[in-house]
């Protein structure tokens, strides 16, 4: 119950970040009523941008971690750690967070 509420609210940080940024209305996640990782944008063009984050801040400090090998819980605690550490705004950990969470373990 605590993960899912983690998650939740996670989500729900995400797409409130991602409403004020300078990304087209068609990359935005849209507002749901349940909360999921269906909140976090599904746009290639955000996930495309996520993965160039994801290739060059993440390899400041450490090897990149496989994506697929991770479930989108495990994916949430490790950005809510690693968001902070690399410095990135809302715009860049929206994107981050839909790349990974796009190329998440099912």
């Amino acid at each position: 119950m605590k993960k899912v509420l983690a998650l939740s609210v996670f989500i729900v940080i995400i797409a409130a970040a991602c409403h004020k940024k300078a990304i087209p209305a068609t990359t935005q996640a849209a507002p749901t009523d349940s909360l999921s990782v269906a909140a976090v944008s599904t746009d290639p063009v955000v996930i495309e941008a996520g993965h160039s984050i994801y290739t060059t801040k993440c390899t400041k400090c450490h090897a990149l971690k496989v994506v697929d090998n991770y479930t989108t819980d495990r994916w949430t605690g490790i950005l809510k750690s690693m968001i902070p550490k690399a410095k990135l705004d809302e715009t860049e950990s929206g994107q981050v967070t839909a790349y990974v969470m796009a190329n998440a373990k099912k």
